[in-house]
């Protein structure tokens, strides 16, 4: 970055002056370094990038893409959930691949009210208000009704009458408000019953999206993804020591290199069989972009067929080809952000007689057609994977051309839970411990494939902290978006100075020998 484009920056009304005072002093150390080997003709460099998911956090996640977007990071591979997935698409949908991007999003997501997002009935709106209010609202409704029920429940048993319509009357009171509370309970239940057990159609969402999307000039899912999905020399890259045979030799010298600096626990025999095959590797020898590819993908959950649905990798197990070129990607992104209970399910028909249908479940579950499930039931892709990173690994990799980088969100009370409980406070009622159950549940898919895989918590991933602000607070103010915004900014700064490229290969290379079993696990413990 050079002065003239820093100073244009630091011009950014949007900036906090701590994020201004933390951009110069970084701006000079991040500025040389080296992120990936994959440039475009403007010396942009590129990577792979997840986001997680987090409702209205999806701001800070545009500030982060901000603070990667003005020190040359483009995109290659994108994905997320949710609020990743919305960002995702715009990432997608925006501009080219060598523009920057995050200006257009980040005035698409200004221009928002998230609270036009709740478009259920007004008590619902007007209750959640108050719940995000206080956190305590529940519970204090919760004794309030109890004292008053317990007051005059004692009073009717304890203070004198003189005739039968006062003894009825006392007993009328605590009757009443127990009749309206059942009233309020089966109202919401009707309602829940009614909206296929969301609180809010979601259809508000759907239609800004749609929207937003349109003035990108992306109409359908066919327009997308022939904007951006791209392979091989169609991308338009440069291999950054050139397009020759450079790679292939990098990657020999490389692979040679980690076996003298691990000798005492490598499986030579493994080893002479994995060097062989690259060595006579054609594909890459001529090609330092053969698999390469560029492509979008946003995560949801079908409880119908009980699966994670990378969308559109698996588009054809619900819509057509003929569909997929009239429905807008917008779609997609509504059936990843249905929070359940808060938003109505996605539910889309499916057409068993289409043969790209019939040949999508043959192909991803193995099923005949009398077997095709009748409709697909979406929600929040969170339920299953919040944070798909686990989309981009693969173990079998000639040698790193490009990093893979992930942001996480959360917030004070999340790092305060992070730390731990005691088993009195995991136990201390059903509900807690029910609370507890869930809570792993949720997002285990993630969990497990991090646990096995340090090596993305040590190069890949950063956390932005959310301070306290709550992931449903669709009533946010201008002010708490510019703050969230800034978290993630800071967040992005943090992490490209402390980002070693060269270390990355090295490291990323060694986790794929364990994975093959080249390097030994029993002398070297550590998965990732």
């Amino acid at each position: 970055m050079n002065t003239h484009t820093l100073d244009q920056i630091l011009e950014e009304e949007i900036l906090s002056p701590q994020s201004k005072q933390k951009l110069k002093a970084l701006h000079g150390s991040i500025s040389s370094k080296e992120f990936s080997d994959l440039l475009d003709s403007q010396g942009n460099q590129y990577v792979e990038f997840v986001q997680e998911g987090g409702g209205v956090w999806g701001t800070a996640l545009v500030g982060y893409l901000y603070g990667l977007e003005i020190f040359g990071i483009r995109f290659l591979k994108i994905a997320g959930t949710s609020a990743g997935a919305i960002n995702t698409m715009l990432i997608a949908a925006c501009k080219t691949k060598e523009e920057i991007k995050s200006d257009v999003i980040k005035e698409i997501l200004f221009n928002w009210n998230f609270a036009d997002f709740m478009d259920g009935k007004t008590y619902v709106k007007t209750t959640i208000h108050a719940m995000l209010n206080n956190k305590y609202f529940l519970k204090n409704n919760f004794y309030i009704a109890v004292t008053i029920l317990l007051f005059f429940g004692t009073l009717a048993f304890v203070l004198p009458t003189k005739a039968t319509w006062e003894t009825k009357i006392l007993f009328a009171i605590p009757l009443f408000l127990v009749i309206i509370s059942g009233l309020f309970l089966s109202k919401l239940y009707s309602d829940l019953k009614k909206r296929n057990s969301g609180l809010n159609p979601g259809n508000a969402f759907l239609n800004q999206m749609k929207e937003a999307l349109e003035k990108l000039e992306i109409k359908t899912v066919a327009a997308l993804n022939e904007k951006f999905v791209q392979a091989g020399e169609k991308l338009n890259l440069n291999y950054r020591y050139g397009n020759g045979m450079e790679y292939y030799v990098i990657a020999l010298n490389s692979i040679e290199e980690i076996k003298v600096n691990n000798s005492d626990h490598i499986d030579h025999i493994k080893y002479k069989i994995f060097y062989d095959s690259a060595l006579n590797n054609e594909y890459y020898k001529k090609d330092p972009f053969y698999l390469l590819k560029s492509e979008y993908i946003v995560i949801t959950t079908d409880i119908n067929a009980k699966i994670k649905v990378e969308l559109p990798t698996m588009a054809n197990l619900y819509w057509s080809e003929e569909e997929l070129k009239r429905i807008s990607p917008a779609e997609f992104v509504r059936a990843s952000m249905s929070v359940p209970f808060f938003f109505e399910p996605v539910q889309k028909i499916i057409d068993k007689s289409d043969d790209s249908i019939k040949y999508a479940w043959k192909y991803w579950m193995n099923t005949k057609e009398e077997n095709i499930n009748p409709v697909g039931v979406f929600i929040d892709g969170g339920s299953i994977s919040n944070f798909p990173i686990d989309l981009f690994h693969s173990t079998d990799i000639f040698y790193p051309r490009m990093p893979l980088f992930g942001v996480q969100l959360t917030n004070d009370t999340d790092i305060l839970h992070d730390k731990g409980k005691t088993s009195q406070q995991i136990l201390k009622s059903p509900l807690t411990y029910a609370g507890n159950i869930i809570s792993t549940l949720k997002g285990f898919n993630d969990k497990s494939f991090l646990t096995k895989h340090t090596f993305y918590h040590k190069f890949s991933i950063q956390t932005v902290n959310c301070g306290a602000s709550n992931w449903l607070n669709f009533f946010m103010k201008k002010e708490e978006k510019e703050e969230l915004f800034n978290r993630g900014f800071q967040a992005a700064l943090d992490f490209l100075n402390n980002f070693d490229w060269e270390k990355y290969k090295c490291e990323r290379m060694i986790l794929s020998m364990k994975e093959k079993k080249i390097l030994k696990e029993e002398d070297t413990p550590t998965v990732g």
